[in-house]
């Protein structure tokens, strides 16, 4: 294998230190916000938070497993380790997710043929397979969880979807900088033709996301034209960032970009409203 650009070692550190780092407070979400789902708003979400909450867990044994085989060949061993931070923080999301729902008397599920589908997928080949599944559900979930973030009345659930949120638009710079590593031994032709067969299992995707979360999305006005829309921006910025050298994490966790990144600031205010008692803290 070609050896790295001497920053790569440098770039995967960075983002170990990074999602290492941004660990939020206990108090930075308000668990003692006493709303209660009404049955309206329980019955649109909950097979769909169920489903949510069990694809956030997953343990990643196989991409960090062939993270580390990629380190290794490459003289990066930083490269696995960036991964594994990554992947602790996705199960943060499922962990808050989770007491979320023991709060408002949702119980979690063991199982579903949609999580099943991408975890065959992910261990179906290598490292770039696991990555491209991977950051296929992270793009959709950028307008899903907005749409459960407007599907309620919970001031809990809203920051819980806005921290998620903010935390997505470094998760995908982060999937962007890996990919663009991977692919920079590659020709462009080659690159152009992975990436319109993974703009078709997007495609393919955001059809199953409607209509198993389609309840989420009516009860939040979220038509399947903006789904279809918001994913495939996503998407678009991926691809351009992939085209880039790989590049560290964002010097604050307000990055910026046109898409996602630009609300970061926005969630920020919004978490902090959910929460006011600690502002005065």
């Amino acid at each position: 294998m070609t050896p790295p650009h001497p920053d790569e070692a440098l770039i995967s550190r960075a983002w170990r230190d990074y999602f290492l780092a941004n660990q939020p407070a206990e108090g930075d979400l308000p668990w003692d916000d006493p709303c209660t789902l009404s049955a309206a708003e329980k019955r649109a979400i909950q097979r769909s938070i169920q489903q949510f909450q069990l694809g956030e867990n997953a343990q990643g044994r196989r991409l960090l497993d062939g993270g580390r085989a990629y380190g290794l060949a490459s003289g990066d061993p930083q490269f696995a380790a960036a991964l594994s931070a990554f992947i602790k923080e996705e199960q943060r999301h499922s962990a808050h997710l989770l007491r979320f729902m023991t709060l408002q008397g949702i119980p979690p599920v063991a199982a579903h043929w949609v999580d099943s589908s991408f975890r065959w997928l992910r261990n179906l080949a290598g490292l770039e397979v696991s990555l491209r599944t991977l950051v296929t559900a992270e793009i959709i979930a950028v307008p899903y969880y907005r749409a459960l973030r407007g599907a309620t009345r919970s001031p809990l659930l809203r920051a819980i979807c806005a921290r998620i949120l903010k935390d997505e638009a470094v998760h995908l710079r982060f999937q962007a900088s890996m990919l663009s590593r991977i692919g920079a031994r590659r020709s462009r032709v080659t690159n152009r033709a992975i990436f319109l067969a993974h703009r078709a299992l997007l495609l393919g995707t955001v059809l199953v996301v409607w209509r198993e979360h389609e309840a989420v999305f009516v009860r939040a006005r979220y038509p399947f034209i903006r789904l279809l829309r918001e994913s495939l921006r996503e998407f678009r910025g991926l691809e351009r960032a992939s085209f880039k050298p790989p590049g560290g994490p964002p010097r604050t966790a307000a990055g910026r970009s046109p898409s996602l990144y630009s609300e970061a600031g926005r969630l920020d205010e919004e978490i902090r409203a959910s929460h006011p008692a600690r502002d005065g803290a």
